[in-house]
């Protein structure tokens, strides 16, 4: 075979690769893209004043997403859990109150433009509805995507749970239909064959958190890019002056109930109390910018980690339910969740610590405690 030589050409500039460097996220509001027929429908609101209190230290101003539909519930830190379940079409009317804001489904993985990353697709302007489907069950959490690491820190995150469908069988007849009511019963996805369902009889939500209040006190758009298409990468739409490199820590919180790092009280909100012979589900969410230690006075199954049930389903070969010794710890990291199934053989008392380590240095900053009551 005979290589002919080509002879090259000019390439005329219209024929150039073009390439659109995304700078400024557009706004956008209104209905869900490419709308289907939804099995759910939910409501939020951002962005709503709260102040969070500290005993000794006074209130520290706090952001969060509110459910307008909830008249009785639905302003608290965290935000207010929600709950699908698996297989749901889910249209969420997310609605901007003050500024531009995304809410972002963590882990639920939906297409592009229903995924609230901003600075990947838009920011809300006003009102929009997120369109997506909960197809795997497990514990997650929804956040604001705009100026990430500030308005996470100001609380402008909740946890999203998806449900098990309730099995037909005996043991599920005095169950409610899902989704299942906080603080249980219901049913979680676990390795236990031959269904991988397991029935709990009590459900508790572990989020540690940490504050640093000097964050506390700055504006929306406190340290962002300006934004320049024309010029996107000048030294000029950049500020080196800001904060949100330097995260010191003066407040710890556990699923909502926040201290000083010199009161070592015991956090009332994230105790348990179950029978013996009950199944305790815990579920965990890392809302924390440090790493945290977690110890259980009991032996615990760990069968669900970032809404991934071990030993199960596509990625079950790769992967198994971790058995936790009593007082073993189980290290976490920011925006990790899992879910631990605890079945208690006798009374008492169990002490629950969650040692907040600093995450450079491994330092112990603090150490949160609850515990566990199991009666007869």
């Amino acid at each position: 075979m005979t290589i002919r030589d080509v002879p090259l050409r000019p390439v005329g500039r219209e024929e150039f690769p073009r390439f659109n460097k995304h700078v400024c996220p557009p706004t956008f509001g209104g209905g869900p893209l490419d709308p289907v027929t939804p099995t759910r429908r939910i409501a939020s609101n951002l962005l709503v004043n709260i102040d969070l209190d500290v005993p000794g230290l006074g209130k520290v101003p706090m952001w969060i997403l509110e459910d307008p539909e909830d008249q009785q519930g639905g302003r608290v830190f965290p935000s207010k859990t929600i709950r699908t379940v698996e297989g749901d079409i889910v249209h969420a009317r997310v609605g901007a109150k003050s500024n531009t804001h995304t809410i972002h489904w963590h882990g639920i993985e939906p297409s592009p433009m229903n995924d609230g990353v901003g600075k990947h697709s838009f920011e809300i302007s006003g009102n929009f509805t997120y369109q997506f489907a909960t197809n795997q069950a497990g514990t997650f959490i929804y956040h604001c995507h705009k100026n990430t690491a500030l308005h996470f820190e100001m609380g402008l995150y909740g946890a999203f749970i998806v449900d098990l469908k309730k099995p037909d069988t005996a043991e599920a007849a005095g169950t409610p239909d899902p989704p299942y009511p906080p603080g249980g019963p219901g049913f979680v996805r676990g390795f236990n064959p031959p269904t991988h369902v397991i029935h709990y009889d009590v459900e508790a939500l572990w989020v540690p958190d940490d504050i640093d209040t000097r964050w506390h006190e700055l504006g929306h758009n406190a340290s962002m890019q300006k934004c320049d298409p024309d010029d996107p990468t000048a030294a000029r739409n950049f500020t080196g002056d800001g904060i949100l490199n330097d995260f010191r820590q003066d407040v710890f919180v556990l699923t909502g109930e926040a201290k000083r790092p010199d009161d070592d009280t015991p956090f009332q909100k994230a105790a348990v109390h179950a029978r013996v012979g009950q199944t305790i589900l815990v579920r965990f969410i890392d809302a924390a910018y440090s790493v945290q230690e977690i110890r259980v006075g009991l032996p615990l199954t760990l069968v669900s980690v970032d809404g991934f049930t071990l030993g199960v389903g596509p990625t079950g070969q790769y992967n198994r339910p971790i058995e936790f010794a009593a007082g073993q710890p189980i290290r976490i990291t920011a925006a990790m969740r899992g879910d631990a199934i605890i079945r208690p053989t006798r009374p008492g008392r169990f002490p629950v610590t969650i040692d907040f380590l600093h995450w450079i240095s491994g330092k112990k900053l603090y150490t949160a405690t609850t515990f566990i009551d199991i009666t007869e």
